[in-house]
């Protein structure tokens, strides 16, 4: 376990280096509330983005973005709902999964607007 909690956190840094290099503050990172946890939250012109990361070496599993399934997707919408009841924010919102595969070459893939609405 302590394997795929290091590789994750390796993950999330590449993710938000990738994001700050897009121009996104950095707000909340492992934000948690209630039983759910959102990876990273960031602003840019006035779009609030939540993301969730998902840190892989290789593709023997499926890929990593189709492992965002639809209950996990609900405990992020649900988290960022909390977030927002303690702020004020009437900007847009989006919810993005960010790919980040560590095996040999590294890569990122950026899915904004992967899923979820409030």
């Amino acid at each position: 376990m302590k394997d795929r909690r290091k590789i994750g956190k390796i993950g999330e840094g590449m993710a938000i280096n990738f994001l700050e290099c897009q121009g996104y503050q950095l707000l909340e990172k492992n934000f948690r509330s209630g039983r759910g946890e959102i990876d990273i939250i960031a602003i840019k012109n006035g779009l609030l983005l939540f993301v969730e990361v998902k840190t892989h070496t290789g593709l023997s599993h499926g890929t990593p973005e189709d492992k965002v399934r639809w209950y996990q997707q609900r405990k992020i919408v649900d988290t960022a709902q909390r977030y927002l009841s303690n702020c004020y924010w009437e900007g847009q919102i989006r919810f993005d999964v960010i790919v980040v595969y560590i095996n040999g070459s590294q890569g990122i893939r950026h899915f904004p607007g992967y899923f979820g609405q409030i």
